[in-house]
């Protein structure tokens, strides 16, 4: 199964980035610089932040 884009919000700024749900690297907040994902061997671990919506 192929991964997917997600929209995601950073629990400490709030801001929305758009993340790849199979990402294999630490992704940062472009606003604050806090960590919102870390790799899992498959689908991303959503750290801090929290889904907004799945895009197609």
């Amino acid at each position: 199964m192929a991964g997917k884009f997600m929209k995601v919000s950073c629990k400490d700024c709030g801001a929305e980035v758009v993340i790849f749900s199979r990402a294999t690297s630490r992704i940062a907040c472009s606003v604050c610089g806090s960590t919102l994902t870390s790799p899992s061997g498959g689908k991303a671990q959503l750290v801090g932040c929290r889904p907004l919506e799945a895009i197609e």
